[in-house]
């Protein structure tokens, strides 16, 4: 019995570590995963998939999901709004979303907002 449960434990833990490592790092040279961006006292998410320098994703802010289009070239990433097909999605404010990829793989940023535009900060989500 605990032999079947030693091999069981050694398989799950063989498993996880292999799952780790077939997960990209953080880098500095692909945005693609899960951002929190802090903004004023605010936290946004930002949901990103990049497929060479191209870039589609989702930002959700204040119980909304809005669309977005971009491009993520030599550390400088910028994105759209891309109207939904129903148009019942709102517009992205006056203007793009635009940041920087600093060293550390954090960001800076800018944003619009109904109070113009603000900059933010942005890390990625952290899992357990």
């Amino acid at each position: 019995m605990l032999k079947t449960f030693l091999t069981i434990a050694a398989a799950c833990a063989f498993a996880v570590t292999a799952a780790a490592q077939e997960r990209p790092a953080s880098s500095i040279t692909d945005v693609t995963g899960t951002w929190v961006i802090s903004i004023e006292s605010h936290q946004l998410g930002l949901e990103l998939e990049q497929k060479e320098s191209t870039i589609e994703g989702v930002l959700h802010a204040m119980g909304q999901r809005i669309l977005l289009v971009g491009t993520y070239e030599d550390r400088k990433l910028i994105l759209k709004g891309e109207p939904s097909d129903d148009q019942t999605q709102p517009a992205l404010g006056a203007g793009p979303i635009t940041a920087t990829m600093l060293d550390d793989g954090t960001m800076e940023g800018e944003l619009s907002t109904n109070h113009g535009r603000m900059k933010f900060t942005a890390e990625r989500l952290r899992k357990p």
